[in-house]
């Protein structure tokens, strides 16, 4: 486990501008695979949210890094309310086994799909316990 928590300080090191550069490659990587899945683009929502809500709120860096990085033009308003009334661990148990499908699919895509959750869990410069947490599920 030491080298998940040297990934998680070197993720809280970048700068947004190196966040959303990285999160627009990773979503470019990921987007092809969304296609071909039943569901893959309301499926990247449920990770995108339960990344956002790891950590039980919304923080404008969040949500501004996934508008900037994947062009997707998510309502603040109505995130945020998800991310408040999401069940504690509900909305992250599928995320981790949408995960998990794709996972099957491509070991690749699952190590970006990670990849992207631990980057927008860094948005606010510090990735929290909770937020390791729901890192480190998605990893098993």
């Amino acid at each position: 486990m030491l080298e998940i928590e040297k990934l998680f300080r070197e993720y809280e090191k970048l700068s947004y501008d190196e966040r959303r550069e990285m999160l627009s490659e990773l979503y470019n990587d990921i987007y092809p695979a969304l296609e071909v899945v039943a569901n893959g683009m309301e499926s990247f929502e449920v990770l995108v949210l339960a990344s956002c809500s790891a950590d039980g709120k919304l923080s404008v860096e969040e949500y501004s890094l996934v508008r900037d990085a994947t062009g997707l033009d998510f309502s603040y308003d109505r995130v945020a309310e998800l991310v408040a009334s999401s069940g504690d661990g509900d909305i992250q148990k599928s995320a981790d086994g949408i995960v998990d499908f794709l996972g099957a699919i491509s070991k690749e895509i699952k190590s970006e799909m990670v990849s992207f959750c631990i980057c927008l869990c860094s948005a606010d410069k510090k990735i929290s316990m909770k937020e390791k947490s729901f890192i480190k599920k998605l990893l098993k």
